[in-house]
């Protein structure tokens, strides 16, 4: 764990060409303090290798899940413009009975019939009612 722990802290920040520099840097740091010493010394070249696997792997399941992570937000923020769509579609349409309630009760079909077909004038009297 030690070993691992001192890649880690080497490579922290660095680039994925730097990585078997990294490692390196470790090996040379356990054998230096008697972690592992005889087993990295006999081992050196099939641990760097593994350990770079292992790390790389590592990394590419990292960046997979964040990559998944960035999707699922994207598709979180795309349901919720759909959803805010839909609920000002709902809102407006609420806007248009009020009118249409408003223009029939003070007799105004004429106005009702012209609001139908012009959307600038249907405005104009949803503002003169206070609706917008």
């Amino acid at each position: 764990m030690i070993f691992v722990n001192k890649v880690r802290e080497l490579h922290c920040g660095r680039t994925d060409e730097e990585l078997v520099i990294d490692i390196e840097m470790a090996i040379d740091y356990c054998i230096e303090h008697n972690i592992l010493r005889e087993f990295l010394i006999s081992r050196r070249n099939e641990v760097t290798k593994n350990m770079k696997l292992d790390y790389t792997f590592d990394r590419q399941l990292e960046l997979e899940r964040e990559d998944a992570r960035e999707e699922g937000r994207e598709e979180g923020r795309e349901e919720g413009r759909e959803e805010g769509r839909e609920e000002g579609r709902q809102e407006g349409q609420q806007l248009v009975n009020q009118l249409i309630t408003l223009l029939l009760s003070d007799g105004r079909t004429e106005d009702l019939k012209k609001s139908a077909s012009d959307k600038e004038y249907q405005l104009r009297l949803l503002k003169e009612y206070g609706l917008v």
